[in-house]
């Protein structure tokens, strides 16, 4: 039955504009995908803005633009120009306009705006000013050393001074830090900004990223103290342990308001000390474990300038590598951790003796900061994390504080995280109280912009909690499976569905996955191989879906934004990738490369079921994978220009769909193997059903969601595919709708009723091994959003320079965004 919607749609669009005549007002001015980013290392950036028109004129467009860049707000603010002036440029373009002056300098500090020229040839007002500063863009630019601790055990947190003094005050000032493990900068006392578990993750025995903080504002006149807290973070983990050294490498750059220029760097002239913190656990699955804080070796003041630290012992010179290789530099340009909510305590109950529990009111990933009275010194709190009533602890997520012996103590995580619901508390002398305990949910996604909201509130639940689980599961620079057990970011799971039904349509996530992109190209080995998470390493092939991830990403982001860089990032690790499958190929398919048994098909589909090794399914599975992962690259290296050399890709491609088809056809029941979804569903979307078979094959399909099996038959490797067949055919939406709002097992809706606040592992969520935070089947919001929104790209087109908004079926009324727009 065919309804209505009405369609409340807020559009901001990427155009450009400027000049006092013309209405056209210009926001949003980001440089490489970023507001203001400090610290970049792009030596080309490239800017964009958005336009808006409060008159609302029909058919308003920008015709050209001029943007100006200077080295001083008050240059700029002149119109003088003295790094670049693009001049009246005849162009619609207003995202990622490349720079087009003179070589950006390494530390250069700038500032821009934008004047746009409407469809009436008419100047709009300039827009305000936007700044951007350049990261270190050489090894050479570095004049410090590695440091660490010469003796601390390598759980251990750690502190870092140098005193350093200034003759005038500053006008600009950046330090740049590089650590093997988390970083907290402080500037006299002073926390340099709001982030946590710096820097984002990368593969550390490869590449270190660095953070830039601007600090200017926190310096003065006279004796100043810079400071640093180190923590190991996955330097922890098994595989780098042997490969990499626990070190911090500092550099700062100022100028006086004299003019004088300033410098300091890390080097065995610091000062270090044990702090009162440790990590628990290995860092490494099932053991992530937590932090020990020791209020008895509390320390006030240590990063300030009055402390004395002349028990201190001298920082140790360290290479950052023990084979003595390069560690690659690279400027963490993407956004970084941070907490987004405070959730506070929903009840506290003593259901175990001994033991209390507060329950938070939803699972989350992040802090937890709790207050202690009546404690002894030497008393010993330990704070357990479970996602279930029936558990005290999971995923061996625990923390301890050991007490100083007064009133007021306080614990809070700082360089770990767990993520769960339930908070036990063991070893208190007086029951805890509401106001004594915060949760601190962090994310490292960027900023919200997508917004769904209809009026089906059942909905409006499972888009709301759908994105939450997208959050709770984006730490430290990467889309993981789970916060807790793993904390890896797979392919199947960080990619694919997360990446196209939540992380582009509701966030800003362009600069978060150019990095991942890159993440992927990292942990490429020297044979073309993919392991089967990024940027970690486990040495694991997994699913090809993990090696395919990069350019599945790299596809996705282009499709949205446009950049023909992050294809570029892709293209060479996808071709290595590619011509290592066909290694592997017989007679015309794709056969297992894992030694292991490590060659997945689906995963965690309703029973649970699991597909893996040389069984039919996963052989089917990684088939249909192979062939997926050909188009896109064919599809990539055509908008890069490289169409000419894929003639070997393309024969690939037609062979492996012909082999396939004549292999798993069944004609008795119009779809291949057993006719499941997955199958069906990925055998439509990989290519591998005939024109003449298309129609057919949907049928099959339609009648098996609404016969045999009336809900989503799949697990969380076939999404992706699923969907895309799914929203692509209209017959299906009405299907979707109510799948999703059926109460029964499995399905969104028997999850909520199940009490779950993020989706879990697998269907069955009393399963043993289920993981209640976890990525799995995320990204069902790519339905609200492209299915009863219904906004979409034009086809053939690419970073919504046009796009489409049809009509949909399914009586809702609904408000939706779209930041792409």
């Amino acid at each position: 039955m065919k309804f209505f919607i009405l369609c409340f749609i807020s559009i901001t669009v990427f155009f450009s504009a400027c000049s006092p005549e013309s209405a056209i007002t210009i926001s949003g001015l980001s440089c490489e995908y970023l507001t203001d980013p400090i610290g970049i290392d792009i030596e080309t950036p490239r800017f964009s803005w958005k336009l808006s028109d409060p008159a609302h004129k029909r058919e308003q467009y920008q015709t050209a633009y001029r943007i100006l860049v200077s080295t001083t707000p008050a240059k700029l603010k002149s119109d003088i120009a003295d790094v670049w002036d693009s001049g009246i440029v005849a162009s619609g373009q207003s995202h990622l306009v490349p720079y087009g002056g003179s070589k950006l300098q390494s530390g250069g500090d700038y500032y821009w705006k934008v004047v746009i020229y409407d469809n009436l040839n008419q100047a709009s007002a300039w827009s305000k000013t936007a700044r951007f500063a350049m990261g270190l863009l050489d090894r050479a630019d570095w004049k410090g050393d590695w440091i660490i601790h010469p003796t601390a055990s390598p759980e251990r947190h750690i502190w870092f001074r140098k005193a350093l003094t200034l003759d005038n005050e500053a006008s600009t000032a950046f330090v740049h830090i590089a650590s093997i493990g988390y970083h907290e900068l402080y500037i006299n006392g002073k926390k340099a900004d709001e982030r946590v578990l710096a820097p984002a993750i990368s593969r550390i025995d490869k590449r270190s990223l660095y953070v830039t903080y601007d600090i200017a504002s926190l310096l003065k006149k006279g004796n100043n103290m810079i400071a640093f807290w180190y923590a190991p973070g996955w330097s922890r983990n098994n595989f780098f342990v042997p490969l990499v050294n626990q070190a911090a490498l500092l550099q700062l750059n100022g100028k006086t308001t004299k003019g004088e220029a300033f410098t300091l760097h890390s080097d065995e002239s610091w000062k270090c000390a044990e702090s009162y913190s440790r990590n628990t656990g290995r860092f490494q699955f099932l053991d992530m474990g937590g932090e020990e804080v020791d209020g008895r070796r509390y320390v006030a003041g240590w990063n300030t300038v009055s402390f004395d630290d002349s028990q201190w012992i001298a920082a140790q010179k360290v290479i950052p590598l023990k084979d003595g290789g390069e560690l690659i530099l690279s400027a963490q340009m993407t956004d970084p951790s941070r907490i987004i909510e405070a959730i506070p305590v929903k009840t506290i109950t003593d259901t175990v003796p001994g033991i209390w529990r507060a329950d938070m009111g939803k699972s989350f990933t992040g802090f937890i900061e709790a207050g202690f009275d009546g404690l002894q010194a030497g008393d010993t709190v330990v704070i357990q994390i479970s996602n279930r009533t029936s558990a005290i602890e999971e995923q061996k997520q625990k923390q301890y504080y050991i007490a100083r012996g007064e009133n007021g103590e306080k614990f809070c995580n700082r360089f770990n995280f767990f993520g769960g619901r339930y908070v036990h508390f063991t070893g208190l002398k007086q029951p805890p109280k509401l106001a004594d305990i915060t949760g601190y949910a962090i994310s490292s996604a960027a900023k919200r912009t997508g917004y769904f909201e209809c009026s089906d509130e059942m909905f409006n639940r499972i888009y709301d909690v759908d994105r939450w689980t997208y959050e709770m599961c984006n730490t430290e620079g990467v889309t993981v499976d789970c916060p807790n057990r793993e904390r890896l970011g797979y392919g199947p799971e960080g990619a694919y569905q997360t990446t196209w039904g939540l992380g582009l349509p509701c966030f800003l996530t362009g600069a978060y996955y150019v990095k991942n992109v890159r993440d992927w190209s990292d942990v490429q080995n020297p044979d073309g191989s993919i392991n089967n998470v990024a940027p970690q390493i486990s040495r694991m092939y997994g699913s090809s879906l993990n090696g395919a991830a990069n350019m599945n990403i790299a596809w996705e982001h282009y499709q949205a934004y446009g950049d023909k860089r992050i294809l570029e990032e892709a293209y060479g690790t996808g071709k290595r990738w590619l011509d290592f499958l066909n290694t592997y190929v017989a007679e015309g398919l794709l056969t297992p490369y894992d030694t292991d048994g490590y060659f997945l098909g689906e995963w965690v589909s309703p029973g649970p079921c699991f597909e893996y090794g040389d069984t039919v399914e996963a052989l089917f599975f990684n088939n249909c994978v192979y062939a997926m992962t050909l188009d896109f690259f064919i599809q990539i290296a055509e908008v890069l220009g490289y169409g000419n050399e894929m003639t070997p890709y393309r024969e690939r491609l037609a062979t492996i769909r012909t082999k396939m088809h004549a292999k798993y056809f069944d004609p008795t029941i119009n779809s291949y193997l057993n006719g499941d979804q997955v199958r069906t569903a990925f055998a439509l979307y990989a290519g591998i059903v005939p024109d003449c078979l298309q129609q057919t094959v949907l049928a099959h399909l339609e009648k098996d969601m609404t016969g045999e099996h009336p809900y989503f038959n799949i697990g969380s490797f076939t999404r992706y595919p699923y969907f895309h067949v799914l929203l692509a055919h209209s017959q299906f939406h009405e299907i979707i709708s109510g799948i999703l709002s059926k109460t029964s097992y499995p399905g969104y809706v028997y999850f909520l009723s199940q009490g779950e606040t993020t989706w879990p592992e697998a269907w069955e969520i009393n399963h043993s091994e289920c993981v209640c935070i976890h990525t799995s089947y995320a990204g069902i919001s790519a339905w609200f959003i492209k299915g009863l929104a219904c906004i979409e790209p034009t086809v053939n087109d690419s970073g919504y320079r046009t796009f489409t908004i049809r009509s949909s079926e399914g009586a809702k009324t609904l408000t939706s965004s779209f930041p792409l727009l």
